[in-house]
């Protein structure tokens, strides 16, 4: 009895577990059914008018140093109102409804019905729009609400045109599942106006993106180039950029970065249903250079602040190393001024053909060396042989100005601006007599002279990393005779009929200071990931070109000559590195240069005098040579010695900061 009691009671509990796993699966069964039956047609509806759209996402373009890592390019957040298309659907209906289709003699009819004169307009009642009119008029609603929406915030933030009805119509046919950008750049004022009043309005929201900035302004422009909008230009959408000039074009691949992607989904109408990232974007390594920003910045000044619409070029070089520590060229520009876009009138002022603005002048233009060339000159007359530093040489009076001497032998003549009178070598120099030089280069000879040049690799390319770079012209000594006149000795002697860089220049001076080493310039040293801080070497430090073998004799005599040629009173070059009272400027720092000026007379060129000031220093160490050209300046002497010796006082500066202070005594 006990025993059938209990099988009764668990049945009984059995009974109701199995109705409970019953109601469930039945539960199961009917929403299963309900997904598979019922709502199969809805879910092929969405299936088929829905899509996958992939979004190329921009990458951060990276940002190019100075030797101190001080930022000259980088990404500056530019805050831009945006529109959402998407959010504004109810609106494009109400438009429509409202305004077309109770009344077909609205506006919106009226110019359809104009443009399209084959359209009859349908009778009062009707229940459809004309053949072929609904499509448009829904466009042109849409458009109606789009313009409104963008005068609205135009009134209130700054005045900003809508696009016509063919650019929306692009947009919104391609790319309608993107934020549509209306008005960009929006400064802090504005900001703050879009959040007190427009931040409510549908559709409408304040969007950032990185933009490419220049925070130093003009500083550096000609190396760094500058970026345009690469790809399709449409205004709408946010940028992407590409270099176009200096150092922005040459390591674009570098910077750059590597794009992403998002993953958009989308309805029928192209409108953005759901969004998630595909692939991530990367950044673009760190340029960084090896110039210094208190010398670049302080070349750049002395330049400008000579005369007005300066013409002219500075480089400053390390001379142990080949390494640029400014490079200035001017006039100057802004590149930030081509990320956003330039007016035509703008873009007429950057092409301008006597000003040259995005010309760099240190690289992509050569010029005659005049007198600077000299120390080419008694470098071929001292190892020919034909120089003795000690002998006399006179240098006749010019008939015309008594004042001057003159060059007169075998048929040339050659003026002067030095005075007649009895000169060595050093004296020479320092005047720098046209006639001294004439007479012993015609002796050494054009094709010794040519040889000497080649020597230094004057007129050659420098593999500079812009790759914005002429060779110059100074021809082979084979050439002698040939491509130029053997007659040309005496001119090519004063460093005329020639041309060079003033990059050239910089790197033959280097190597008188440092005892013969050419090196490679260089202007970019690393790079580094601003994700894994990983550096990696572009171009090694002290890469030699050449070696040119110098008898240290003639050397020590070319050095003294140029250290006179800012020391001695009455030198070419003494009153730029001296008070009027004869005290120097620069203390405790000797420079040791040459001046030159050369004649233009070609009338394909818009200028008629190079002046020159090539120098380096310290003279008993030496560490910096620093060249100065400057178009149609006064002379070498008076224009670019005194730019060339506010960049010396930039570097004294520089290296009383950058010297470790003393450690503190302890007590």
């Amino acid at each position: 009895m006990f025993i059938f009691d209990t099988f009764k009671r668990e049945a009984r509990r059995l009974r109701v577990v199995s109705a409970g796993m019953a109601a469930g699966l039945s539960l199961l069964l009917a929403g299963l059914w309900y997904v598979q039956i019922v709502s199969a047609k809805q879910m092929r509806g969405r299936m088929e008018w829905q899509s996958l759209k992939t979004n190329a996402v921009p990458p951060v373009r990276g940002r190019i140093l100075d030797r101190d890592g001080k930022v000259l390019a980088d990404n500056q957040p530019q805050y831009n109102v945006v529109l959402y298309l998407e959010e504004l659907r109810g609106q494009f209906e109400s438009e429509y409804t409202n305004h077309v289709l109770p009344d077909y003699t609205n506006q919106l009819v009226a110019d359809y019905l104009q443009k399209h004169p084959g359209a009859s307009k349908p009778p009062p009642g009707a229940s459809k729009l004309p053949p072929g009119a609904r499509p448009a008029l829904r466009m042109e609603a849409k458009y109606n609400v789009v313009s409104n929406t963008i005068s609205r915030v135009g009134t209130l933030l700054r005045q900003t045109d809508p696009p016509g009805l063919a650019a929306f119509r692009h947009f919104y046919t391609n790319y309608t599942y993107v934020p549509m950008q209306i008005l960009t750049n929006l400064t802090p004022k504005q900001i703050a106006l879009f959040s007190e009043q427009l931040s409510g309005q549908p559709g409408v929201e304040l969007g950032a993106q990185p933009v490419r900035g220049y925070p130093r302004k003009e500083t550096a422009a000609h190396l760094l180039g500058y970026v345009r909008r690469a790809g399709e230009i449409n205004k709408f959408l946010p940028p992407e950029y590409e270099g176009e000039r200096g150092l922005e074009k040459a390591f674009d691949d570098l910077l750059h970065g590597e794009p992403g992607s998002d993953l958009v989904l989308v309805n029928s109408e192209n409108y953005r249903q759901h969004q998630e990232v595909l692939t991530p974007n990367h950044f673009g390594r760190d340029l960084c250079l090896t110039l210094d920003l208190a010398i670049q910045q302080a070349a750049e000044k002395a330049l400008a602040d000579e005369f007005p619409n300066l013409r002219g070029a500075a480089v400053v070089m390390d001379v142990r190393s080949g390494d640029i520590l400014a490079m200035a060229s001017a006039p100057a520009f802004d590149p930030g001024e081509f990320a956003s876009g330039i007016s035509p009138a703008r873009a007429e002022q950057l092409n301008d053909p006597r000003l040259k603005p995005q010309v760099n002048r240190a690289t992509y233009d050569a010029f005659p060396p005049g007198s600077t060339f000299k120390i080419i000159t008694a470098l071929a007359c001292l190892e020919s042989g034909v120089l003795d530093p000690e002998a006399i040489y006179h240098s006749p009076p010019n008939p015309l100005k008594p004042t001057q001497g003159i060059f007169e032998e075998e048929g040339y003549r050659i003026d002067d601006t030095a005075p007649p009178g009895d000169y060595d070598f050093e004296r020479a120099f320092y005047h720098s007599s046209n006639s001294y030089f004439c007479h012993y280069g015609m002796k050494a000879g054009l094709r010794k002279l040519l040889e000497v040049a080649r020597r230094f690799h004057l007129g050659e390319k420098t593999d500079f990393a812009t790759h914005e770079e002429v060779a110059g012209d100074v021809p082979l000594p084979e050439q002698a005779g040939k491509k130029m006149p053997l007659n040309s000795g005496p001119y090519v002697a004063i460093g005329q009929e020639i041309t060079v860089t003033p990059l050239q220049m910089t790197g033959m001076i280097a190597a008188i200071a440092n005892g013969g080493t050419i090196f490679w310039p260089r202007i970019v040293s690393h790079a580094i990931s601003p994700e894994t801080k990983e550096v990696e070497e572009l171009f090694p430090k002290a890469r030699v070109r050449d070696q040119v073998k110098i008898n240290p004799r003639h050397l020590q005599i070319i050095r003294q000559a140029m250290l006179q040629d800012t020391e001695h009173p009455g030198a070419n070059g003494y009153d730029a590195f001296h008070f009027p009272d004869g005290s120097p400027r620069l203390s405790n720092f000797h420079v040791a240069g040459k001046t030159g000026t050369a004649q233009v007379k070609s009338t394909a060129l818009d200028y008629k005098l190079v002046t020159w000031f090539d120098s380096y220093g310290p003279y008993e160490d030496p560490r910096y040579a620093v060249v100065v050209m400057v178009l149609d300046g006064g002379s070498g002497g008076a224009t670019c010695g005194p730019v060339a010796r506010k960049i010396y006082d930039a570097i004294v500066k520089r290296e009383q900061t950058s010297q470790p202070k003393p450690a503190l005594a302890a007590n």
